[in-house]
C-alpha cells in the first residue's frame, strides 16, 4: 500500500514539475504572442512607452470593487493597459497622469510565500498599508496583482 502511494506521489510530482518547466519555457521566449495581431499591437504599446521600471502594458494589476464604506467586497485582475485606458492616461511631460491631471503612482503589495512569523508579517503588513494611504493621498494609485500561485 505504501509503495503503490509513493508511485502515485511520484507521477504527480513529476507532471507538475514538468507543467512548470513548460511555463517557464513559453514565458521566457522570445516568440511573438500569435494571438495578438501586430497592428492593434503597435497600436498600444506606443500608447504607453514610457512606464515605470518594471511595469509593462501587460503587467497584471488588481481593480478592487468597494461598497459604500469604501471597504473592498471583490476585485478581478486586467493589464496595466486597460487600468490606464479606464483612467484615460496620458502623458504630461515625463509624468503619466490620469484624466483629471493626477500624477499615476504603481503600488507594489506585500507579497509574501513564506511566512516570517506573526508579528513580523502583521508589521510588514501594516508598514505596507501606511505607504499605499500616503500615496493615495497625493496620487492616483494603481495597485499591482501578486499572484500567489508564483510566489515561493
Amino acid at each position: 500500500m505504501k509503495i503503490c502511494f509513493l508511485i502515485i506521489f511520484a507521477v504527480f510530482a513529476l507532471a507538475q514539475v514538468n507543467d512548470k518547466c513548460s511555463r517557464i519555457k513559453s514565458q521566457n521566449s522570445n516568440e511573438p504572442n500569435v494571438n495578438n495581431t501586430m497592428s492593434s499591437q503597435n497600436k498600444e504599446t506606443t500608447k504607453f512607452d514610457r512606464l515605470p521600471g518594471g511595469i509593462k502594458s501587460d503587467t497584471k494589476i488588481r481593480k478592487d470593487t468597494k461598497n459604500n464604506k469604501g471597504e473592498v467586497v471583490s476585485f478581478e485582475v486586467v493589464t496595466a493597459e486597460q487600468k490606464l485606458n479606464e483612467l484615460k492616461a496620458k502623458y504630461d511631460g515625463d509624468k503619466l497622469v490620469d484624466g483629471k491631471g493626477r500624477e499615476i503612482k504603481f503600488f507594489e503589495p506585500l507579497c509574501r510565500g513564506v511566512s516570517q512569523g506573526f508579528e513580523e508579517d502583521e508589521k510588514a503588513r501594516k508598514e505596507k498599508e501606511r505607504e499605499l494611504a500616503g500615496l493615495e493621498k497625493k496620487y492616483t494609485v494603481i495597485v499591482l496583482y501578486c499572484d500567489p500561485r508564483n510566489v515561493m
